[in-house]
């Protein structure tokens, strides 16, 4: 059975019982894991307190860090002070030179796209740098308008001629907007992805993400391929 994952829930730190119940709603939406998208100074035992939460529902979680920089400058010096301090780093491309700069990136797992934004969308160009994932976050697809499906289907269609993975999240900040895999999988196919490519974008995709970023924060982790081997003793 394929392990469901939500890479972008964004919880209200402050407001404790609006995670319980948005935990509750992930649960019986059949979610297994989550990305927890915090802010990058929030203390640690808050975060406990949220990641409590979640783990009270079945679900595991990893945090994430959403950057929105509006340069290249505030985009590196993000990524120099917070990589080692995430599981997951996302950028909102909020114009094209920061996007190709995050594109290019090996410490960006994934990027993603305001569709409320027409100035800047994922390109060709975009495509053949980026090292990552492409998001798209279907919340802003349900409070959309039918001129944005289009773009999303663009966003699709470029992202499979290059090959790009495509992480399919909820972006959600509250049960309403909460969606089963199903569901999502449904929403997604409407818009040009295949059934086999929406459910690999809420299950295997993400995971492998995940899987790859624990791997490289382990002590024996060194680089690419390369890991310490403790020594067993005779």
């Amino acid at each position: 059975m394929a392990r469901y994952v939500d890479l972008h829930v964004l919880p209200h730190v402050d407001n404790i019982d609006s995670c319980r119940k948005l935990a509750q709603a992930l649960a019986i939406a059949r979610y297994s894991m989550i990305g927890l998208t915090i802010p990058t100074g929030l203390f640690r035992d808050r975060l406990e307190i949220l990641r409590q939460a979640f783990v009270d529902c079945g679900i595991e979680t990893v945090t994430r860090a959403d950057f929105a920089s509006r340069s290249r400058e505030e985009l590196l010096r993000s990524l120099r002070k917070f990589r080692v301090a995430f599981d997951i780093i996302a950028v909102k491309c909020l114009n094209e030179r920061v996007a190709h700069v995050a594109c290019r990136d090996r410490r960006v797992d994934l990027v993603f796209f305001d569709l409320d934004n027409p100035r800047v969308r994922f390109t060709h160009a975009m495509a053949n740098l980026l090292s990552g994932s492409v998001e798209l976050n279907m919340a802003s697809v349900i409070r959309g308008t039918g001129a944005m499906y289009g773009s999303v289907s663009r966003q699709f269609l470029v992202a499979q001629e290059h090959a790009v993975n495509i992480i399919l999240s909820s972006g959600t900040d509250m049960t309403e907007l909460v969606r089963s895999p199903v569901q999502l999988a449904a929403l997604a196919a409407t818009l040009g992805l295949s059934r086999s490519e929406a459910i690999k974008g809420i299950a295997s995709t993400p995971m492998s993400v995940i899987e790859k970023n624990l791997k490289k924060r382990s002590p024996a982790y060194v680089e690419e391929g390369v890991q310490i081997v403790q020594r067993k003793s005779r």
